[in-house]
């Protein structure tokens, strides 16, 4: 093999190998962020049915959390706020986790 094409060779696999970890870099950026997206509206949603006084808003952010493609790993009613963590399958790498809380402001509670 001549030593221009091994230069080649050996650019293009550098190359290939730095586009591949770019693309894991951003595979695992966007779990992150669907992550917590269905975090905030998990907590969102479960809050509001706290405030019309549903009685299993954790089964509300389970449900807003599937249909955003995550799974709801926690979910704690303390008082008038929600906290939920939530999963969101981010294949090859490990899966990305989210937490938020929602309820009314300190102005806004009964």
């Amino acid at each position: 093999m001549s030593t221009g094409a091994a230069s080649v060779l050996a650019w293009t696999g550098a190359a290939t190998t730095m586009v591949a970890g770019l693309s894991l870099l951003g595979t695992g950026l966007i779990a992150q962020s669907r992550a917590a997206t269905a975090a905030d509206l998990s907590s969102l949603a479960a809050a509001d049915a706290v405030a019309v006084a549903h009685a299993h808003p954790c089964r509300i952010a389970a449900d807003v959390a599937t249909r955003n493609g995550a799974r709801l790993l926690q979910c704690e009613q303390r008082e008038w706020d929600v906290l939920v963590t939530v999963e969101v399958d981010a294949s090859p790498l490990p899966a990305a986790s989210a937490r938020s809380r929602a309820g009314p402001g300190p102005e806004e509670r009964p």
